[in-house]
């Protein structure tokens, strides 16, 4: 199954007799910004000061008060102060939702709690995020690789018998049965027939859909199944903030959710809104406009993501640093400005953070 921009983790097939019982906890979310220096990943708060020094080979995106750091090739997690709370020992590691993460050792995966201890056993092929209390994992079962969903105690919520599953987003999961995808509810019930070639997550109430193939169109459904918005782009984000961007011939317009072009413009790349504004490119330089298309902080970055908590972090000179809203740079450009980084931080932040 070919995920549009949905985060990947791992597993399934849970070990009943593996289960620990382990409540999910509150962790400090205190602000932790992931920076690269000179090939060492740490961390800077608001202002751009260093809180937890560059020194770990591999690090993500704090998620629950929690975020995975490598240390000699292996995985655990660091609170927001910098002290591990589960030491490195995992061959990967995922961050945490719901308050569990899925961690590999070999071949298979696993869950754990905040303290590390194990929810299910090393038995799952793949695995994903827990959104909404439930995890989409593959199985190894008799009929062979299966989707299923597990909720937080580990359990089957609903068994393994999809040819792939997806994370759960407004109550409904893409899954899919033979070469197309529909949507389920937490039951297990197929609200939503197999019909699409791929099918995203639901936000704003509507989800992105691909039909008639691999080199199809996409177009966005309510809950019912309805094609609310034509199929008929080429490309296509989901909604975030009220607004999607979609590919046109070989430009990129912004739609609200009932499929009306916002601004009269076109755009040679998507762009994000979060928190009322988006990144965009004029001139060879990034600023960031509101839903009006009024240019609300001048075009004068080489790179620019979206803005959470306040902060979006912006390319200077060809360094990262942290700008307000008032498009003042309040963390210098003194890091490392690495992509992947980037990338991993605007996934989350639009994709798993609300649901949490």
């Amino acid at each position: 199954m070919k995920r549009l921009l949905i985060l990947s983790l791992a597993a399934l097939l849970a070990c009943t007799a593996c289960h620990r019982e382990e409540k999910v906890v509150k962790l400090d979310n205190s602000y932790r910004f992931l920076v690269n220096f000179n090939g060492k990943y740490g961390y800077c708060d608001p202002s751009g000061t260093t809180v937890i020094l560059p020194q770990f080979d591999a690090a993500s995106v704090f998620s629950e008060g929690l975020a995975v750091v490598q240390v000699n090739g292996k995985n655990g997690y660091i609170d927001v102060n910098g002290k591990t709370v589960i030491p490195p020992s995992f061959e990967s590691a995922a961050p945490f939702l719901n308050g569990r993460a899925a961690v590999r050792k070999g071949s298979r995966y696993a869950y754990i709690g905040q303290s590390g201890k194990e929810i299910t056993g090393y038995d799952f092929v793949s695995t994903f995020g827990y959104t909404e209390g439930l995890a989409p994992v593959i199985a190894q079962v008799k009929e062979g690789a299966k989707g299923g969903f597990i909720d937080l105690d580990g359990k089957f919520a609903v068994k393994p018998q999809f040819d792939d599953a997806a994370n759960f987003s407004e109550g409904l999961a893409a899954v899919k049965v033979g070469k197309n995808h529909g949507y389920i509810d937490k039951t297990g019930k197929m609200v939503i027939p197999p019909q699409f070639y791929d099918a995203a997550m639901f936000r704003d109430g509507l989800a992105m859909v691909k039909i008639n193939g691999k080199f199809g169109v996409v177009g966005y459904i309510d809950k019912t199944g309805k094609m609310v918005i034509p199929a008929q782009y080429s490309q296509g984000t989901n909604f975030n903030d009220g607004v999607a961007a979609v590919r046109r011939e070989n430009s990129w317009i912004l739609i609200d959710r009932t499929g009306k072009q916002i601004i009269d413009k076109t755009y040679p790349t998507p762009t994000l809104f979060s928190e009322g504004l988006a990144p965009v490119m004029v001139d060879k330089q990034v600023g960031y406009m509101d839903k009006t298309g009024k240019m609300v902080i001048k075009p004068q970055f080489e790179s620019g993501s979206i803005f959470v908590d306040g902060y979006a972090p912006v390319r200077v000179n060809g360094k990262c640093g942290l700008i307000n809203k008032e498009g003042k740079l309040v963390a210098e450009a003194r890091f490392v400005w690495d992509q992947r980084a980037i990338d991993q931080y605007t996934h989350y932040n639009t994709h798993f953070r609300k649901d949490q």
